[in-house]
């Protein structure tokens, strides 16, 4: 039985059973709000942000703009979530989050990238590709290459021109996966009807110079290069 004691996001599991007794599971979250009686419940805005890979986000901005403004956090599940009736009839979601840009970076990122330019190894994905673009300009040259190393040499302490991370919305197809420049992709949200909320508001999320998936998701504090 689920209370009101319980965490907010409670995970479960879910199995089902075939007559011979074979079974399969799959894994999936409750979200545990205080009862509102009869009366209709005020609008909740929630979503989940991971990597390609299915990696859940800690710790990620998310702002919900309408009328007013509030801003909440992926929890360690990569779940955010909102409830209110403050937002008006039309707000915009949007993942934020510029922290810790050597996370995931390293040499073979680099060699990567490099096999992707001579074309001996594409990267397989438009999310990869969007990570070798460092400096966020549409294209994968050695000049990101270079801003990677400089990085890594603590030259930089930053990505010129680009956040550590970039979100786009779950549901977004790249007309060409192959080049995901072709059209301005997405990086937030947008809903017109809020009166009932918004749910699934996913996002996967790109971290920038990272395009081995070696990136840590969770809370962590990273070790100062001397």
């Amino acid at each position: 039985m689920v209370t009101q004691e319980d965490e907010q996001t409670l995970l479960i599991n879910i199995y089902a059973f075939d007559e011979q007794g074979n079974y399969g599971h799959c894994e999936t979250y409750i979200l545990v709000q205080h009862s509102f009686g009869c009366e209709t419940p005020p609008p909740m805005y929630n979503g989940v942000i991971a990597t390609e890979d299915g990696d859940l986000i800690e710790g990620v901005a998310v702002t919900l703009q309408g009328s007013d403004t509030v801003q909440v956090t992926t929890n360690g599940d990569g779940v955010f979530f909102y409830i209110g009736d403050n937002l008006g009839e039309m707000i915009t979601i949007t993942p934020f989050f510029d922290e810790n840009p050597l996370n995931g970076v390293s040499t073979f990122d680099l060699v990567l990238i490099s096999k992707h330019i001579l074309g001996n190894q594409p990267l397989n994905s438009p999310y990869k590709r969007i990570a070798a673009d460092v400096n966020k300009s549409g294209t994968i040259t050695v000049i990101d290459m270079i801003l990677i190393r400089k990085l890594l040499l603590q030259i930089d302490e930053t990505f010129v021109n680009n956040t550590s991370w970039r979100f786009i919305p779950a549901d977004y197809t790249f007309p060409i996966p192959g080049n995901p420049w072709f059209e301005m992709f997405p990086e937030e949200i947008q809903q017109e009807d809020t009166s009932l909320g918004y749910l699934g508001a996913d996002f996967i999320g790109v971290k920038i110079g990272d395009v081995n998936g070696s990136v840590q998701t969770h809370a962590i504090t990273l070790p100062v290069s001397e």
